[in-house]
């Protein structure tokens, strides 16, 4: 198999795995769409949270081994887009680790729920905030990345990548705005009650913008890299 094919399947299978609370309905004794968060599914309290462990550590584990493969074609570009690559790394790192610290109780399945935040609960928390932060940068970095790049063609043949995708960081920086909205919504039902019914589809919509830039960049990255794409 092809390097570029093999980043175009790493990116879709990342894409697939980080929205695995698709997969809720037939694999969680409880869930709520709409008002429960996603790793709620795999809270300590839940009898199928051990299910939803396993699939968070594997998609913390796809997202970082694909920000390694796009060390070499997206890294080779530019320093901004290197360390873009880098945060995403960061970005699959952190949501292993709050994945392998699964939260004592599920706050939106169960009303009587008071984290107790031992040491797992307080674990979750740090890497969650971290996995935030280093999201927000990836898309940063690698849509100013990009941006730096506009002027230079992806060395795709003309006709083989729509006029909106060679705009990589135009839409990178867009979906990250997107998603930094979204995120900053659900954060909001700690401070009231005012969205807490539609927080779990606010987190869940979340989820399917960045699957959907990990196929991009997959895209993206699969263009071949000469030296006219380096700065």
């Amino acid at each position: 198999m092809s390097r570029p094919r093999t980043i175009v399947l790493a990116g879709v299978a990342a894409a697939l795995l980080c929205n695995y609370w698709v997969l809720e309905g037939l694999l969680a004794d409880r869930y709520d769409l709409e008002s429960s968060w996603i790793s709620d599914l795999a809270t300590r309290s839940e009898s199928s949270g051990g299910r939803f462990v396993a699939l968070g550590i594997v998609s913390g584990l796809a997202i970082a081994g694909f920000a390694l493969l796009l060390v070499r074609p997206l890294g080779g570009r530019s320093r901004t887009l290197r360390l873009g690559v880098n945060a995403l790394l960061a970005t699959g790192v952190t949501v292993l680790v709050a994945s392998a610290a699964p939260l004592d109780c599920a706050e939106g399945l169960e009303p009587s729920c008071s984290l107790a935040y031992d040491p797992l609960d307080v674990i979750h928390v740090a890497a969650t905030t971290g996995e935030i932060i280093a999201t927000v940068l990836a898309f940063l970095l690698i849509g100013l990345g990009f941006r730096a790049l506009r002027g230079r063609h992806l060395n795709r043949p003309a006709g083989q990548m729509t006029t909106a995708l060679r705009d990589p960081g135009l839409i990178t920086l867009a979906i990250g705005a997107l998603w930094l909205l979204l995120t900053a919504l659900t954060g909001v039902t700690y401070l009231g009650d005012a969205i807490d019914g539609v927080k779990g589809l606010l987190q869940r919509g979340d989820q399917v913008l960045f699957g959907a830039w990990l196929i991009l960049l997959g895209i993206w990255a699969s263009a071949p890299l000469d030296s006219s794409d380096r700065l």
